[in-house]
C-alpha cells in the first residue's frame, strides 16, 4: 500500500462519532474483483501531452465487486445511521446539488478502515497502474452521498472532480431504483464543458447529446467502478421517483508524496467542511516537504540560478498558491 497521512488527532466538532458498529475484517467485509473493462483517457481523446500530465493512462473503469454480502450490509446500516448527521451545505459550490456526508472517516472507524484497507489499496493500484493510498484528505478520502429531498434535482450535476482516483460504490439496490443513473461524458472533459458551456469544476445539470454519454450499470449493492475523477466528465441524474440511493465515494492518493498528484486544494478550499482548510495545508506541506526531500537529493552543483529556481519552484509552489488562496478567501 501506498503512503498517505494518518488523520488528525482532532474531529470537527460538528461531525458525531457514532458509539456502535462492527468492526472492518477484510477477510469477511471484502470480496473484491477485476472490472470487465477498463477505459484508458487516450481512448476518450486525450492527448499524449495531456496523459504526461497524469498519472497514468488510467480512465474509467465498468462497476466491479468491492464488497461482500457482509460488507454490504454493515456499509448500508453505517451509511443510513450518519443520514441525520449529514453535512450542513446542500452541495459542493453553488452549482453542484445533494445531499451527502464528506469526512465519514471521522464519524465512523469502520469506514474509515475499510478506507485505509491495504487489500482495497492494493486492488486498485493494480488496476490504475499507479501506487495510491486513502486520500490524505479526510474531507474526501471518506465520502458518502444520498439522494436529495426533491427528486425534481439532480444526485450530482455534470462535473470532474477535486481528486484524481476515487471509486463510486452502490450501497442500494439498483433494482429498486428509477433513474438516478451514473453517467459519463465520452470525451476529454474541455469537450464536455465547453458543450455545457462552463469551465472548472462546476457543475451544470442538463443533458449531453445521448450518443457521446456513458450510463455505468451496477449488478448490485457492493459494486462500484474506480474512475480519474479529475478528468473524468460525469453525473449522477435524477432519480425518477423518491427512493433510497446511496453512494459509497472514497478517494485516494498518489503515492509517493512527490508524485504526480490530481488534488485541488485550490478550489476544496472554498468548500465549506469543517476542518477543511486544515486537512488541506496537511496535505500541502506533507506533499511539498516529500518534493524538498528530493531536491536535496537531486540538486546539480552544476545546476544555474534559473534551474534552481525552477526547482524550488515545483518543489513549494503549490504550497505557496494554496496559502494564497487562504489568504484571499
Amino acid at each position: 500500500m501506498g503512503q498517505t497521512l494518518p488523520f488528525p488527532k482532532q474531529r470537527p466538532p460538528d461531525y458525531i462519532k457514532l458509539e456502535s458498529e462492527p468492526v472492518f475484517d477484510a477477510s469477511r467485509h471484502l470480496a473484491l474483483e477485476a472490472p470487465e473493462t477498463i477505459i484508458k483517457l487516450s481512448e476518450l481523446g486525450y492527448s499524449e501531452a495531456e496523459i504526461k500530465d497524469c498519472p497514468s493512462d488510467y480512465g474509467v473503469s465498468s462497476a466491479f465487486r468491492i464488497l461482500s454480502d457482509e460488507g454490504v450490509a454493515a456499509m448500508r446500516e453505517i451509511c443510513l445511521k450518519m443520514y441525520d448527521n449529514r453535512n450542513v451545505s446542500v452541495g459542493t459550490g453553488v452549482n453542484r446539488l445533494g445531499s451527502y456526508v464528506r469526512g465519514a472517516g471521522y464519524r465512523s472507524q469502520f469506514i474509515k478502515d475499510f478506507c485505509d484497507s491495504p487489500e482495497l489499496s492494493e486492488h486498485l493500484s493494480r488496476l490504475a497502474e499507479v501506487s495510491l493510498a486513502r486520500h490524505s484528505v479526510p474531507a474526501v478520502a471518506c465520502g458518502v452521498n444520498y439522494a436529495p429531498e426533491d427528486v425534481t434535482k439532480a444526485v450530482d450535476t455534470w462535473h470532474t472532480d477535486s481528486v484524481a482516483f476515487d471509486i463510486v460504490m452502490l450501497m442500494s439496490d439498483p433494482s429498486a431504483l428509477e433513474g438516478g443513473e451514473f453517467q459519463y461524458f465520452r470525451g476529454t472533459k474541455s469537450e464536455g464543458q465547453a458543450l455545457l458551456g462552463i469551465a472548472g469544476e462546476e457543475g451544470r445539470d442538463t443533458d449531453l447529446p445521448s450518443d457521446r454519454v456513458v450510463t455505468v450499470p451496477f449488478p448490485g449493492p457492493g459494486y462500484g467502478f474506480m474512475q480519474q475523477g479529475n478528468m473524468i466528465f460525469h453525473r449522477a441524474c435524477r432519480l425518477k421517483y423518491k427512493a433510497e440511493r446511496i453512494t459509497m465515494i472514497p478517494s485516494f492518493v498518489v503515492s509517493p508524496a512527490e508524485a504526480v498528484d490530481g488534488t485541488n486544494s485550490i478550489n476544496m478550499a472554498g468548500w465549506d467542511d469543517p476542518g477543511l482548510p486544515a486537512e488541506l495545508t496537511r496535505h500541502e506541506a506533507w506533499r511539498a516537504a516529500a518534493r524538498l526531500d528530493k531536491l536535496v537529493d537531486n540538486v546539480s552543483l552544476h545546476d544555474d540560478a534559473t534551474q534552481l529556481g525552477d526547482q524550488i519552484d515545483h518543489a513549494i509552489g503549490s504550497l505557496i498558491a494554496f496559502r494564497d488562496r487562504l489568504r484571499n478567501s
